[in-house]
């Protein structure tokens, strides 16, 4: 019975939002009648304003020096040995599955047991995605 009074209720609504829909379309005003009665269009007033940025002016605080090369993610810690070198620091394993940091100069990297999962250059911060989003622990 209760399925059936919420269906009355929803028929009832919608067909009031045809009428009324009807109703806005025939007058002046309504959005399916863009035109005056004498066949010309409704004078309509837009503002705004035009910002000028000089070329060059767009970078990004902090990002003056170029971002050094870093292994992608994926890439093995001997591989990593092969072509960047030996790490100037490692740190032993924490957690499960085992995270640990290798510290090049200028950046760090993150691998979950042997492979690259991060390389974070602390000079160059990335964007932060949905800031408004985030809570402070305090």
């Amino acid at each position: 019975m209760r399925m059936r009074t919420s269906l009355l209720v929803l028929v009832q609504l919608s067909g009031l939002v045809l009428i009324n829909g009807a109703a806005a379309a025939q007058s002046n005003n309504g959005y399916a009648n863009d035109t005056m009665a004498d066949g010309s269009a409704d004078p309509t007033q837009t503002r705004g304003t035009v910002l000028d940025m000089p070329a060059g002016e767009n970078t990004v605080q902090g990002a003056a020096t170029p971002r050094p090369s870093t292994p992608p993610r994926g890439m093995t810690k001997a591989r990593v040995r092969q072509q960047y070198g030996e790490p100037q620091s490692k740190s032993q394993p924490v957690g499960n599955p085992p995270i640990t940091r290798w510290d090049y100069p200028g950046y760090r990297l993150y691998f979950e047991y042997d492979h690259v999962l991060h390389a974070v250059v602390p000079e160059h911060f990335e964007p932060v995605a949905h800031g408004d989003e985030l809570q402070s622990a305090n």
